[in-house]
C-alpha cells in the first residue's frame, strides 16, 4: 500500500509517535508530510532535515507507521524538486566535498590485507577513515582467529547507503554492483561489515535493486559471535565493569539485529551486561543528518544516553556503529564513562590493545565538516 494512503487509513493521530521522538513535537508535520508527498503543499525543508530517521516512532506507532516511513521519500522528493545540496554530497564518493577525501589529504589513512579471501571485511567510510580503532580491532580479531580474510576498503567502494538516506540515489546505484562483482572476484563466502548502514545495503537494498547475492552477509557482531562458539576467539582476560550496550538504531530497529553483541558481552569474563534487551534503547543523535545540520542539538541527543548508562550503574558505554561512536566520544569528553566499540572491548578481552587518538579524530572530522559543508554549525540553534 502506498505510504502516503496507509497513513491517511490508519493513522488515528494518537500522538504515540512524539512522546518517543526525540526531535518533533507537533503532530501537524504528518498531515504536511502526506500533503506534500501528494504534491499539494510545499514543505520547509527544515522540517525533513530535523529526523534521525532512527525507528523509534515506527516501534512506538499501534499500527507501524510513524514520522520516519514519510521522511524518506518527502527527502528524496526534495532533492528531485530542488537538487543536491553539499550536505546531501558530503558523502558521495564522487563529489568534490566528500568529507572521507579531504580526511585522507589530512592524515594518513590506515592500509589492510587485499586480495583473496574467503571472508571479506567491509570496515565502510566511518571505519575507513574516522573512527579506525574499529576497524583495527576487528582485523586483529580476525588475525587472531586465523581467519582467510581480506578487507575491502576505501572510498571508492562506498555503499552508497548513507547518501540515499539523505535523499542521493546515484552513489549506491554506481557502485552497489562494482562492489558486489569486487567481492566476488576475491572468492568472498562471506561479507562482515561494521556499519549498520552498510549492512542493510548489502543485506537488503542491494538484493532488491541488483538480484540475489551469492556470499553470506554478516554484521560485525554476529560473526564475532560465530567464532567464538566455534572456539577460534577465547577471551583471555577478566574485564571487570558493568557495561551499556548502545543499540545503534539502524541495525536495532532498522534490521532487527541486536541479541548477538550482547551474547558476545556476556562471554567475555568479569563483564556485566546491564541492559539485556533492547527494550529501553534510543538514538545517539548522530543518524539522518542531523550531526551535520544541527551539531549541537545531535551532540545534545548523545548525551542522553550517558544519563542512561549512570542510570545503570555503568561505567563502559559499549558501541556497534561508526556513527555512534564518534558522536557518544565527542558529547562524552568531560564524562567519566568511556566509550569503546564492540571489537574494541573484545579485542582487550583477548589481550589485543587498539591505541585511539579521540582528540585527533574529532579535530580531523570536524575540520572535514568546516571544509566540505557551507555554513557548517550556522544554523544550529542549540
Amino acid at each position: 500500500m502506498d505510504i502516503v494512503k496507509e497513513h491517511r487509513e490508519k493513522c488515528t493521530y494518537c500522538g504515540q509517535c512524539l512522546e518517543v521522538c526525540p526531535r518533533y513535537e507537533d503532530l501537524k508535520l504528518i498531515e504536511n508530510l502526506c500533503k506534500y508527498l501528494e504534491g499539494n503543499s510545499d514543505i520547509d525543508s527544515g522540517s525533513l532535515l530535523r529526523c534521525l530517521t532512527c525507528g523509534l516512532c515506527t516501534c512506538a506507532c499501534p499500527e507501524g507507521l510513524g514520522i520516519k516511513p514519510l521522511i524518506s521519500p518527502a527527502r528524496q522528493k526534495w532533492v528531485n524538486e530542488n537538487g543536491l545540496t553539499d550536505r546531501q554530497t558530503m558523502v558521495d564518493p564522487d563529489a568534490e566535498n566528500n568529507i572521507f577525501a579531504k580526511i585522507a589529504e589530512m592524515d594518513e589513512i590506515p592500509v589492510y590485507k587485499e586480495g583473496p579471501g574467503s571472508v571479506v571485511y567491509f570496515p565502510g567510510c566511518a571505519g575507513a577513515y574516522i573512527n579506525t580503532s574499529m576497524a583495527k580491532a576487528a582485523v586483529a580479531l580476525l588475525e587472531k582467529a586465523g581467519v582467510d580474510y581480506t578487507v575491502l576498503s576505501g572510498i571508492e567502494y562506498c555503499c552508497g547507503a548513507v547518501s540515499a538516506g539523505a535523499g542521493d540515489q546515484d552513489p549506491i546505484r554506481r557502485n552497489g554492483q562494482r562492489n558486489i562483482e569486487e567481492i566476488r572476484r576475491r572468492g568472498a563466502k562471506i561479507l562482515i561489515t561494521a556499519c549498520p548502514g552498510c549492512f542493510k545495503a548489502f543485506k537488503d537494498i542491494y538484493p532488491r535493486m541488483f538480484g540475489k547475492l551469492d556470499f553470506q552477509i554478516m554484521q560485525v557482531s554476529q560473526y564475532l559471535e560465530l567464532l567464538l562458539m566455534e572456539g577460534k576467539l577465547s577471551p583471555e582476560a577478566v574485564l571487570n565493569h558493568r557495561v551499556f550496550y548502545h543499540d545503534p538504531c539502524h541495525l536495532t530497529r532498522g534490521m532487527g539485529v541486536y541479541r548477538e553483541a550482547r551474547n558476545v558481552l556476556e562471554k567475555i569474563q568479569g563483564t556485566e551486561l546491564a541492559n539485556k534487551t533492547p527494550e529501553t534503547s534510543a538514538c545517539c543523535g548522530f543518524g539522518g543528518g542531523v550531526r551535520v545540520n544541527y551539531p549541537s542539538e545531535s551532540l545534545a541527543v548523545a548525551s542522553d544516553r550517558f544519563r542512561a548508562a549512570e542510570k545503570w550503574g555503568c561505567d563502559i558505554i559499549i558501541t556497534n556503529c561508526g556513527g555512534c561512536m564518534q558522536n557518544l566520544i565527542e558529547a562524552g569528553k568531560n564524562e567519566k564513562i568511556r566509550v569503546l566499540d564492540l571489537t574494541e572491548y573484545l579485542s582487550l578481552a583477548c589481550g589485543v590493545k587498539i591505541e585511539r587518538e579521540d582528540e585527533k579524530m574529532l579535530e580531523l572530522v570536524n575540520r572535514a565538516y568546516r571544509l566540505c559543508i557551507s555554513g557548517y554549525g550556522e544554523f544550529d540553534t542549540s
